[in-house]
């Protein structure tokens, strides 16, 4: 869960819910959750304290009033896709797999499980930022049961997972997601957040430095990174790195 990319449509009138959908949609392919404060001091050990604070998603009240503007749209479409006995048109925005379009053209089936993730995905996080944990990890469950192709929901899950401290969970959900998708940014720095806490300090800096080579712009990463640099001990490295990701916008206190 990193980056406020997650829900992030404009507020508009009605008449422009088909147009603020598809901006939602437009997002699931780098669907994070929002962006999360770490407090690791250096030289103390990592306890439930500090794992808490890994894994704590701040949200401001703008943050959360855009995600229950957001959350009305998508329980409409999300309703409309369940009670529907049509398969609903491929979702605005969603990027296809190479190969995939003749399939999905052929298959409304799988059309519609793909749209349906995508939303509940998307729900996911909204809920997440509101602080309603168990409907936004109930909606992941039913996207990856949607999907299970789906990455992005895998990422989210385990993100929502670590928070609760089900590291190992977390840790098979994240790898999932990056079978499923080898570049993804997102489910590096998620994994490599995961192997922090867990203390395993080298596979975390291996997923931070794959993070930030994948998405040479992502503030997330380069916040962990240097969380981890200032654990280890590492000052100039630490400084580095956070100067980037405030350089970046990621609102490091």
């Amino acid at each position: 869960m990193r980056q406020p990319g997650k829900c992030t449509a404009q507020a508009v009138a009605c008449a422009a819910t088909v147009a603020v959908l598809s901006g939602l949609l437009a997002q699931t392919a780098s669907s994070k959750m929002p962006p999360a404060m770490a407090d690791i001091n250096s030289g103390s050990d990592i306890n439930n304290s500090s794992l808490t604070n890994l894994f704590k998603v701040r949200v401001t009240t703008a943050d959360k009033m855009k995600a229950m503007s957001d959350l009305s749209i998508l329980n409409t479409a999300i309703s409309r896709i369940h009670i529907s006995n049509e398969s609903p048109a491929a979702a605005p925005g969603a990027t296809a797999r190479p190969g995939a379009a003749k399939k999905q053209s052929s298959d409304p089936e799988a059309v519609r499980a793909k749209r349906l993730a995508q939303l509940l995905n998307l729900r996911g996080t909204c809920l997440a930022l509101i602080g309603e944990r168990t409907k936004a990890i109930s909606d992941l469950d039913e996207a990856v049961k949607s999907d299970s192709s789906f990455a992005p929901a895998f990422n989210n899950r385990a993100w929502m997972r670590a928070q609760a401290g089900e590291l190992q969970a977390a840790l098979t959900d994240v790898n999932t997601a990056l079978t499923l998708e080898p570049k993804m940014a997102e489910a590096y720095d998620t994994r490599g957040t995961i192997n922090f806490a867990l203390q395993h300090f080298d596979l975390a800096m291996e997923d931070f430095d794959s993070s930030i080579a994948h998405r040479n712009d992502y503030a997330e990463a380069y916040y962990h990174r240097a969380m981890l640099h200032k654990k280890l001990g590492h000052d100039e490295e630490y400084s580095a790195d956070e100067k980037k990701a405030i350089e970046l916008k990621y609102p490091v206190e």
